[in-house]
Order: C-alpha cells, then sequence, then structure tokens
C-alpha cells in the first residue's frame, strides 16, 4: 500500500476548511459559506440505526487532543484551557462514530492569527484504495486516532486558525461544562464551531473545484469526491447511508461544497433553523449543534462508521488511509438572534429571502 502523503507531494493546492460565525448586527448576513460496486459494498444503509445513533455510545480513551498554541506569543493563554476543554469535546462526538476501543491521540496545532471566523484542516493524507490510475484518499487525521498513524511530514496532524477576534468577542465557552446551559443570544457556541470544524478535518473534504465540481487531478479524489455528483448543474452526495436518511440524493451547498443545504431550492430543509451542523450557509448565534444523523449517514458513506447499534453497518478503515486539504467554504451566514424569536412567532422568514454581501469567515 502506498505510503501517507503530504498535499505537496500530490501537487494539489487545497485549501482550509472553515467555520465559525463573523460578528454581525441584526439581520446582517454571511454567504459561507463514480460510485463502484466497492463503495456500495462499503456502505450499507441502515437508517434505523443511523436515526438513532445519538443513543449508543462507544469508550474510548482520552486525552483525545495534544494541542499546541502559536501566533500569539501566550498573550491569550487565558483561553487555551478552554479552548482544549471544547476541542476534545468536538473530536470525542466524531469519534464516537468511528472509534473502537482506544483512539489515538491527534496532534493538533492551533493559530491564533486574523481569519475572520475559524478554519481547519488535516495537514496529511493517506490512500485508501485505486482505480487505475486514481488514487481514493481518506483525511489522515482519521487514521491517526484509528490506526496511531501520525503525520510523516510533520509536528501536527490538523491545524485549526482561530481569528483573534472571533476568539475574544464573538465566541462563547462554557464557564462550567458539567452543567451545559443556554449559549448567550448574542455569542456562537465556540463547541458547535469546533464540531463543525472536526467534521472537515475527519471528513467533509476533497479535491474537487467548488463551483464546478472538476477534479483538481484525475489521478486523485477523496472518498467524500468519490460520492459526489452533479444533477441539473447542482451538486449531490449520493452515498446509501445519506440517501437512506435523508430519503434521496442530498443537496450539496452550491459554490461550497463540503457541506449540506441551500438557502432556496434542493436543501432548502437544511437550512431551516435550527439548520444541520455541517450546512454552508448560515448558522445562528445562541444555538448549540450537534451532529445530525444526516451528518453520521455521511460519515457512514466514508467508511467512518462503525458505533452505531448495528456493528455491521460499514467496515472499519482503521487499516486504510485519507486525503488531502481541501478548497474550503468561504463564508458561513449568521444572522441576528432577534430573527430565533421570529421565527417562535410565525415571523421569521428564510434566510434564502435575504441577499446580503459575502463575508469571510
Amino acid at each position: 500500500m502506498p505510503q501517507a502523503h503530504s498535499p505537496r507531494m500530490l501537487a494539489l493546492a487545497m485549501t482550509k476548511t472553515s467555520s465559525g460565525l463573523k460578528a454581525k448586527q441584526r439581520n446582517a448576513r454571511v454567504t459561507r459559506v463514480q460510485a463502484i460496486s466497492r463503495k456500495k459494498g462499503m456502505s450499507l444503509a441502515v437508517s434505523s440505526s443511523l436515526l438513532c445513533f445519538c443513543l449508543f455510545g462507544s469508550a474510548y480513551s482520552s486525552p483525545l487532543l495534544n494541542v499546541t498554541f502559536s501566533g500569539d506569543n501566550g498573550q491569550l493563554s487565558g483561553y487555551y484551557s478552554s479552548v482544549v476543554n471544547d476541542l476534545n469535546d468536538a473530536a470525542g462526538d466524531w469519534e464516537k462514530l468511528f472509534v473502537s476501543g482506544v483512539a489515538s491521540t491527534l496532534n493538533v496545532n492551533v493559530v491564533f492569527d486574523n481569519s475572520p471566523t475559524a478554519n481547519s484542516s488535516s495537514l496529511f493524507v493517506t490512500p485508501l484504495y485505486n482505480i487505475g490510475s486514481t488514487w481514493v484518499y481518506q483525511q489522515g487525521a482519521a487514521d491517526v486516532v484509528l490506526s496511531g498513524t501520525h503525520n510523516p511530514w510533520g509536528l501536527y496532524d490538523a491545524v485549526i486558525h482561530i481569528g483573534t477576534s472571533y476568539l475574544t468577542n464573538e465566541l462563547w465557552f462554557d464557564p462550567n461544562p458539567a452543567n451545559i446551559g443556554p449559549v448567550p443570544v448574542d455569542k456562537t457556541d465556540a463547541e458547535s464551531t469546533f464540531i463543525h470544524e472536526f467534521g472537515h478535518i475527519f471528513g467533509f473534504e476533497g479535491y474537487r473545484d467548488q463551483s464546478t465540481g472538476i477534479l483538481a487531478s484525475p489521478n486523485a479524489e477523496s472518498i467524500f469526491d468519490t460520492w459526489v455528483t452533479f444533477l441539473n448543474n447542482a451538486p449531490y452526495f449520493t452515498g446509501p447511508n445519506a440517501e437512506s436518511v435523508y430519503g434521496g440524493a442530498v443537496p450539496l451547498t452550491v459554490g461550497n461544497i463540503y457541506h449540506v443545504g441551500n438557502p432556496s431550492g434542493p436543501g432548502a430543509d437544511l437550512e431551516v433553523y435550527p439548520p444541520d451542523l455541517m450546512n454552508g450557509n448560515v448558522f445562528y448565534r445562541g444555538t448549540k449543534y450537534e451532529i445530525s444523523p444526516l451528518d453520521a449517514a455521511i460519515f457512514a458513506d466514508l467508511g467512518l462508521t462503525t458505533n452505531y447499534a448495528d456493528m455491521g453497518l460499514v467496515t472499519n478503515f482503521a487499516d486504510l488511509p485519507p486525503t488531502p486539504q481541501i478548497p474550503e467554504p468561504s463564508t458561513i451566514g449568521i444572522f441576528g438572534t432577534a430573527l430565533i424569536g421570529f421565527w417562535f412567532t410565525g415571523r421569521w422568514r428564510h434566510a434564502s429571502r435575504n441577499s446580503g454581501e459575502p463575508d469571510a469567515l
């Protein structure tokens, strides 16, 4: 089996994935944001298990992460503990789906910089299998926690960039994680943001152009890419587990295809409050997000789900490889918290009816 590769060796430029919300005034908005028999054999549609995945836990060891901070010269050290706690919880939420027994520790570099919000990526990839001259890759970060095979090209397996202003002015860290409290209506939940980011680090990534869906190279694609198809010029995810849960091909975000849902048209239901965790357009303050059955089903189609009630759902890829970093969504949408009240009174209007200028994440 070929050795792990860095994105550089694959000569495929892939941008980081981003998540999180930039502070905006009320009513402001940001726009963020083939199939072969072998793949089908690796993913069996078991929707009953998917719909109740939250009820079945699986024990694994911690600490889950070895976190190193950079970019702030220690000036933000007061946030370190809170960031580490929420990163661990976020990574753990995903790992419960695909790790049986002991999870190997993931080496993560947290970089504080001028990012408008947050962005992330796995820093290396390893091959799963080939179809002729084309190799299919999995995120190296997933390989780390499953097999303990760390990035051979550097000290870190994954990186998460967090904007300094976003950290200090927008993110909310629960001061008492043992007693989960409501998120303040003027803040974005940090743990939810990090759960979204780990969704990318472990699986929602690939080599396709975000708008056209064309692969950057005919010789490499991610396991996510293998399930992407375009119908009427719109991107869809066609993995059997995901289709079973959603009721058909899953609409991906137009122009931001490593996310689900759209403001209008196909996938608009995935952005109705509260929208899917991995949607590519809208994120709300005052709201906690969790991995949805659809998100978990997509992981199942990526070969990254073994811990449902039906342990025979899919094959664990503990001995298989990952993918390079991917073209990332440009922005995420955010609305003033007053909109939530409008929704409850029946006066809330879907984000798709409002057009707003893009804002970087």
